[in-house]
């Protein structure tokens, strides 16, 4: 992880640097008394052709040929009530087989997987919309929203809302 300095600049400036940041491939991890910490993905970050044209958001999922069908469904299907199992059928694996295969190549599951997609897109939603919380949940894929709490719990150690304030906080102290 990386640490930029921003000092005495205008908003509008912090802004287009965090913009640029992520457009060039960095994480912005946390934003804090004037420091950007920032964090290179260290696996080539892959595209799908819906992200592709709508040049919103760069996938999360690493760039493993074998698994790009796998991610690809997560992709275009995460928003949806999919389970281990119609990934499996869609990709023509048994569910134990893919579940070995995705964890030995990425270290995670595929569960973790639809899960990361959902969290970031509901990240994103946070930050550049004013749609509820229940909202956001919602539209990443979960018809419970105390599930979507616990989740968001999990990587974060926060609710969705404090963090949605605390960004724009940050953001704005820059």
């Amino acid at each position: 992880m990386n640490k930029i300095l921003l000092f005495e600049a205008k908003n509008e400036t912090k802004y287009l640097l965090i913009k640029s940041l992520e457009t060039a491939g960095f994480e912005i991890i946390d934003i804090e008394n004037g420091l950007i910490s920032v964090q290179l993905a260290q696996d080539k970050l892959s595209v799908t052709a819906e992200s592709q044209n709508s040049n919103i958001q760069k996938s999360i999922f690493p760039s493993i040929p074998r698994l790009s069908e796998v991610f690809e469904f997560i992709e275009l299907n995460y928003h949806k009530n999919i389970r281990l199992k119609e990934v499996a059928q869609e990709v023509g694996y048994s569910s134990a087989y893919l579940t070995d295969l995705v964890r030995k190549l990425t270290g995670k599951t595929v569960n973790n997987w639809i899960i990361e997609r959902r969290i970031a897109e509901a990240r994103y939603l946070l930050l550049e919309t004013e749609d509820s919380i229940e909202n956001i949940a919602f539209k990443v894929g979960y018809n419970n929203i105390n599930h979507f709490y616990c989740q968001f719990r999990n990587y974060h150690q926060t609710t969705p809302q404090n963090w949605r304030e605390k960004q724009r906080i940050h953001a704005l102290s820059l």
